[in-house]
């Protein structure tokens, strides 16, 4: 018997599979076209060229000028100040304050004057707020706060010179006692008579302190002839009032005198009345009050 061909699987490899296609690759994207090519002016093409807005897209660029119009629009137009560079020029410098609002002459400032003032220290004022640049606003705010600030100045300098003078009194009255008040007179006598201003008196009460100043005054005073002098020491007013101290010396001084102490401890002498008046006005007197 012949063998037969083939009609069982004698182990040949099957024929391979056709092989799948690669994926074809993609497209490539078209290069974006340069839409500033429509713009006729070279000038104007070449600065946006140089901003790389030519990378962009129309809608970028007008979202851009939609921002900017935000800030810059047309509500705000006339409010922009272009600030000048640290070597501007006196023109520009005119132009940038005038742009802020500083009147184009001095005299269109309206500045405050207190009560009383002749107006001169606004004058200056209003030129050197125009030579700065202040607007009219700032310049006026700026002398109202000076105005409060000088007069609480004044305020504090009228208290400190009130609280001052009652001080000075309370110390003279006690140091001179009942001669206080011809003491005073005698000071307001001694400065006429010397042609001394009141703002004479107060600028030498303002260097010396008021005591002090009262004092040398009432020193010119006695010289002229308005209270008693004993060895350049004021012992008595002309009302015979003494100081505490004067009337002290005077005491002391009768106490070691034999003929006023017979008297005063003696009733029946005929000047014991006299002696006990003198000792208690002294004694009135070292306590400050009137004989």
């Amino acid at each position: 018997m012949t063998e037969e061909n083939g009609s069982a699987d004698a182990g040949n490899p099957e024929p391979s599979a056709p092989l799948e296609a690669a994926p074809a690759a993609a497209p490539a994207a078209p290069a974006q076209a340069n839409w500033l090519t429509g713009v006729a002016d070279d000038g104007l093409r070449a600065w946006a060229e140089a901003k790389g807005l030519h990378n962009g897209t129309v809608d970028n660029t007008l979202s851009s000028y939609r921002n900017l119009e935000k800030v810059f629009g047309a509500e705000k137009a006339g409010m922009t100040v272009l600030l000048p560079g640290p070597d501007a020029d006196a023109a520009t410098m005119t132009g940038f304050y005038n742009r802020l609002g500083r009147p184009k002459e001095s005299s269109g400032y309206d500045l405050p004057v207190p009560p009383g003032d002749d107006g001169a220290m606004a004058t200056w004022a209003k030129d050197v707020f125009h030579e700065v640049g202040l607007t009219s606003k700032q310049a006026h705010l700026l002398s109202v706060k000076w105005n409060e600030k000088i007069a609480g100045m004044q305020t504090d300098a009228t208290q400190r010179n009130t609280a001052s003078a009652t001080e000075a009194e309370a110390t003279l009255r006690k140091e001179w006692g009942a001669a206080y008040d011809q003491k005073t007179a005698g000071v307001n006598a001694a400065a006429g008579k010397l042609g001394m201003k009141e703002a004479e008196l107060a600028g030498l009460r303002a260097s010396m302190g008021p005591v002090a100043a009262m004092k040398f005054v009432d020193g010119l005073a006695s010289r002229l002839g308005e209270a008693v002098i004993d060895n350049d020491n004021i012992v008595a007013s002309r009302d015979g009032n003494r100081t505490p101290a004067a009337a002290q010396v005077e005491m002391n001084r009768l106490t070691l005198d034999p003929q006023f102490m017979e008297a005063w401890l003696n009733r029946h002498h005929p000047a014991h009345g006299w002696a006990l008046e003198t000792k208690a006005g002294l004694a009135r007197q070292i306590a400050g009050e009137a004989a």
